[in-house]
């Protein structure tokens, strides 16, 4: 990481993680935990000077990859069933009692309804705090890939 991108870091981690994360292009990857460990390594060689830790235990829950232990990202592939969502509205319940932000990344196929349903509970959550839906000091975020 170059001294630009170390400010730009100091700055606006979400935003350099969004265009990693953009940037990422997982192959051959079937299961959630594949592309966690994609993603873990592709983090881990474009952020060398940062802590990345895989399945971190938070208080209550585990966290798919954590940075610096300031941003949690959450991985969900196929997100097509209303058991994996209700799960996801119960991981992101406990992410709210959490001090950093949390990068919710749908891999694979997420149902249309399910995708509606998820974009209305992060916009909820993120009001709860006091702040606009597009406000980079939101605590919730979504990418898709």
């Amino acid at each position: 990481m170059g001294i630009i991108d170390k400010i730009k870091w100091s700055w606006d981690k979400l935003s350099v993680l969004e265009s990693l994360i953009k940037k990422w292009r997982p192959r051959g990857c079937e299961s959630e935990k594949d592309y966690e460990n994609s993603l873990y390594q592709f983090l881990w060689r474009e952020l060398p000077d940062h802590d990345i830790t895989r399945q971190s235990a938070k208080g209550r829950f585990r966290a798919d990859i954590v940075i610096d232990d300031e941003v949690i990202i959450e991985i969900k592939n196929n997100l097509d069933s209303t058991a994996k969502y209700q799960r996801l509205v119960g991981q992101i319940e406990e992410y709210s009692n959490w001090e950093g932000k949390v990068i919710l990344v749908l891999v694979g196929d997420t149902e249309p309804n399910l995708r509606k349903q998820l974009l209305d509970l992060v916009k909820k959550k993120n009001n709860s705090f006091g702040l606009t839906f597009f406000d980079s000091d939101n605590k919730f975020f979504i990418i898709e890939k």
